[in-house]
C-alpha cells in the first residue's frame, strides 16, 4: 500500500487531475491496481522524472515517453496510466472499470 500512496503523492505533485485508482486484487495475476490520471504534456514528462527520482527501483517499464496522449508507467503491482484529456475520454478506462474504482 505504501507504493500506491507514493504513486498518488507523485501525481499530486505534478498537478495531475482526476486521479482514480482501480483495484484488481484477486482479479488479475499481473497487477493489483491501475492508477489513471489526466495530465498535460509537460506534467507527463515531469512524472517520468519524479518516478525515476522516487521509485526508480520499482519501475519495470515506461511506454509512451516523448509522445503525447498516453504514458504508461509499470511499477509491477501498480500500472500508472497518464492521459491527455481527450485521450482519457477516448480510451474509456473510467467507463470500463467503474466497478473496480477504489476510494483514495
Amino acid at each position: 500500500m505504501q507504493l500506491l500512496q507514493q504513486t498518488i503523492e507523485i501525481l499530486e505533485k505534478i498537478n495531475a487531475q482526476d486521479i482514480t485508482v482501480y483495484e484488481f486484487l484477486e482479479k488479475s495475476p499481473f497487477y493489483d491496481y491501475f492508477v489513471v490520471a489526466t495530465v498535460n504534456e509537460r506534467a507527463s514528462q515531469s512524472a517520468v522524472g519524479y518516478f525515476n527520482e522516487t521509485l526508480k527501483s520499482s519501475i519495470k517499464q515506461v511506454e509512451g515517453k516523448g509522445q503525447t496522449g498516453w504514458l504508461l508507467i509499470d511499477l509491477g503491482d501498480i500500472v500508472v496510466h497518464l492521459f491527455g484529456e481527450k485521450d482519457r475520454e477516448f480510451y474509456g478506462f473510467d467507463k470500463r472499470f467503474m466497478e473496480l474504482k477504489k476510494k483514495i
